[in-house]
């Protein structure tokens, strides 16, 4: 298959993520505990997705801002002003190098929102998924396993287990492949992909501190993409913490293996009340 231009990877990666980001807050429970609530709103293509609650900058997102059009600054106001509205003084814009105008940076940081690491944009093409070897089972699941899908997840990304639903109301609805891997009889890890069209997303990939290193990770990128190429997708898509000598991340070398190349470094701008 033929590559693409970096704006056509940029609309790729950035609309394949926002795209799943968007469906998995859609298939929560709107409310929940009384006090949790999932809210997606859109400014243009702009993409806006809040965590009232718990209010965690990771939850609340401005996403795919200036990758289909340029924006103005009334437009980023805007965005900013909705999240506001609903509380969120914690939030993450992303910002493809490809966003447009190229101001859109220093509008950022003239708003107090700084620059806060980068996340690696990855993608591939339809060639076949790789061959991996596991001890471990792996096995495309349904919601009679949504719970401990969702428990693994929590344990693994260290997050409270009141976002249970968070991680747990995209398994079995349309679009959505999720799995788990098995030691045996015992779940140890998870994975989802999130298919649009010829576009798949691969995300929520975890595994319990135990059972790391065994492969269960690119067994879950094999599976998925083989998945993914039976129901026809063109194109994979995911993304990941910024590999460095410093921190490296294991995460990525699995894409790498897979397959997949980088698109570029996404820098994230993060606003982060002390106050919240």
């Amino acid at each position: 298959m033929a590559d693409l231009t970096p704006t056509e990877a940029a609309r790729l990666v950035e609309f394949g993520e926002a795209k799943a980001w968007a469906n998995l807050y859609g298939c929560t429970p709107m409310v929940w505990a009384g006090e949790y609530r999932v809210v997606t709103q859109r400014r243009g293509s702009t993409l806006i997705t809040m965590l009232q609650g718990l209010d965690s900058w990771f939850f609340n997102r401005i996403m795919t801002l200036g990758v289909e059009e340029p924006v103005t600054e009334s437009i980023l106001d805007q965005s900013l002003d909705l999240l506001g509205r609903f509380g969120c003084r914690n939030y993450m814009v992303h910002l493809s190098p490809f966003a447009q105008p190229p101001e859109l940076r220093e509008w950022l940081k003239a708003r107090g929102i700084p620059l806060r690491g980068n996340w690696a944009k990855m993608y591939r093409g339809d060639e076949p998924a790789p061959v991996v070897r596991t001890d471990l089972r792996i096995e495309q699941i349904g919601q009679e396993w949504a719970n401990a899908f969702g428990n693994i997840a929590l344990e693994s990304f260290d997050m409270p287990p009141v976002l249970l639903p968070l991680m747990t109301g995209h398994i079995g609805k349309p679009g959505w492949f999720n799995y788990l891997g098995f030691d045996g009889d015992r779940p140890v890890c998870t994975a989802s992909m999130f298919v649009s069209g010829e576009v798949a997303w691969l995300g929520m990939g975890s595994t319990l501190t135990s059972h790391r290193g065994r492969g269960g990770q690119s067994a879950m990128f094999a599976r998925r993409i083989s998945d993914g190429l039976k129901v026809g997708c063109k194109w994979f898509v995911s993304e990941t913490g910024e590999d460095t000598p410093e921190s490296p991340n294991p995460s990525y070398h699995n894409m790498l293996r897979a397959g997949f190349k980088l698109a570029y470094m996404r820098p994230n701008y993060v606003r982060e009340s002390r106050a919240a």
